[in-house]
C-alpha cells in the first residue's frame, strides 16, 4: 500500500510537472523574462525597408540608448502612440538617441506606407512573419506596442515605455 501512495505522488508530481511546461501562460511568462531590465540585448536579423538584412547589433550596444519598438501597421494602439514616439525621437535624435522599429507586419506594402504615413524616419526591420515573427520568441513579444530601452552597452534598462513614460526616462537620460 506504501508503495502505491508513493508510486501516485510521484506521478502526480510527474503530470503537474508536464502541465507547467505546457500550460501556455506559464511558457508566456517564461518568455517575456527574455526582455526583463538587467539582461543583454538579443540579436535580431531581419531585413530593411529596400529588403538588406539588417542585425539590430549594427545599432544596439554601439555607444547610444537605443529602443526597440515593436509595432505593425494594422496595430491601433501602435498607431495612436506613434506620434508620441516621433516627437520624442525628434527632440532626443540630436543627442544620440535612436530607434529600430521591427514590425510585426506580413505585407511589406502596409508596412512600408505605414512608415512613411506616420513619420517614422529611424531604421525599421522585419521578417514580413506577424505573430511568428522572430521578435515575438527572441524578446517575448506578445502583445503590441512593445519596447525594450537598451543602454549604450547593450543591456536592456527598460520596457514598454508608453506615453508620458517615455519622455521622462529620456529626461532623466539626456536631462533635457
Amino acid at each position: 500500500m506504501k508503495r502505491i501512495a508513493i508510486s501516485l505522488v510521484l506521478l502526480l508530481v510527474a503530470m503537474l510537472s508536464v502541465q507547467a511546461q505546457t500550460d501556455p501562460r506559464q511558457l508566456m511568462r517564461e518568455e517575456m523574462k527574455k526582455r526583463l531590465p538587467g539582461q543583454m540585448f538579443h540579436e535580431l536579423e531581419m531585413k530593411d525597408l529596400e529588403g538588406r538584412t539588417v542585425k539590430l547589433s549594427q545599432w544596439a550596444g554601439q555607444g547610444k540608448y537605443v529602443m526597440v519598438d515593436f509595432w505593425a501597421s494594422w496595430c491601433g494602439p501602435c498607431r495612436e502612440e506613434m506620434p508620441n514616439v516621433v516627437s520624442n525621437y525628434k527632440k532626443y535624435h540630436p543627442l544620440g538617441f535612436e530607434i529600430v522599429g521591427v514590425s510585426f507586419d506580413q505585407r511589406s506594402e502596409a508596412w512600408q506606407a505605414a512608415v512613411k504615413q506616420l513619420g517614422m524616419t529611424w531604421p525599421q526591420m522585419s521578417d514580413l512573419k506577424g505573430w511568428q515573427c522572430a521578435a515575438k520568441d527572441v524578446y517575448g513579444v506578445y502583445g503590441i506596442p512593445a519596447s525594450v530601452l537598451i543602454d549604450p552597452k547593450g543591456k536592456i534598462i527598460a520596457t514598454d515605455l508608453r506615453g508620458s513614460q517615455l519622455g521622462q526616462k529620456l529626461k532623466e537620460i539626456y536631462g533635457k
